[in-house]
């Protein structure tokens, strides 16, 4: 008897390839505001990014000041005149139209459909994250979306994972497996929750102390020998 009847998925990262998205996104903003490209920004971008959505994850900053904050500080960042509130709706606006998987996404989930009711959970925004899924081929396979900005709280915290549990009938904890990339909103999330956790862990990194992962793969297929 398998043990896990539910497999919560983030999507960013894990099943979702974020980084084409993104990186197409950049590009056609600074092309729209006819401001010259340079493949450099992508990494100062990905980093500013990074860093403010680990601070919202924490609570330091509001969930809607994410988007023109991350250009303010990314314009400062490489010289760059131009109005970040614009930058930040065409980013979003083309951000919105990226859809892209990771290689073995698509058949991973079709693989798991009909033996394991299947959850997508993630920190974003839903004027960002509901067009991407709506044209994802994957999207139908998922019983519930779980959006952080439709919710008010994101992962790590307990609370969106009460509301998850809530809208799903409230499963036993142990029937429930969180797979996902980030240590700091899935891993420990997950972990602070009391639910087993599936890192994601593409680059052979090392978790911070406090945190571990009941699992840990390198490529999507092999968590099908753990789910059974």
């Amino acid at each position: 008897m398998k043990k896990y009847s539910w497999l919560f998925f983030d999507a960013d990262g894990t099943l979702f390839d974020f980084d084409a998205a993104q990186e197409n996104a950049i590009e056609k903003t600074f092309a729209f505001l006819k401001v010259p490209f340079d493949q450099s920004y992508h990494a100062i971008y990905s980093e500013i990014n990074g860093k403010i959505w680990a601070q919202f994850e924490r609570k330091e900053i509001a969930q809607k000041e994410i988007p023109v904050q991350r250009f303010k500080l990314f314009f400062n960042a490489i010289d760059i005149q131009s109005n970040p509130e614009q930058a930040s709706q065409l980013y979003l606006n083309f951000l919105s139209e990226g859809h892209q998987l990771l290689d073995g996404a698509e058949h991973l989930i079709e693989s798991l459909y009909g033996s394991f009711d299947l959850l997508l959970i993630t920190n974003g925004l839903k004027s960002v994250q509901r067009p991407r899924f709506f044209k994802s081929p994957i999207t139908k396979y998922f019983k519930e979306i779980i959006i952080s900005e439709e919710v008010g709280f994101a992962k790590p915290h307990v609370e969106i994972f009460d509301y998850t549990f809530d809208k799903i009938g409230n499963p036993p904890k142990e029937s429930v497996l969180i797979i996902g990339d980030n240590p700091g909103s899935d891993i420990l999330g997950g972990q602070n929750y009391g639910i087993d956790t599936c890192w994601y862990n593409t680059n052979g990194n090392s978790l911070n102390a406090g945190i571990k992962a009941t699992y840990e793969i390198k490529d999507l297929k092999d968590l099908i020998s753990i789910v059974g």
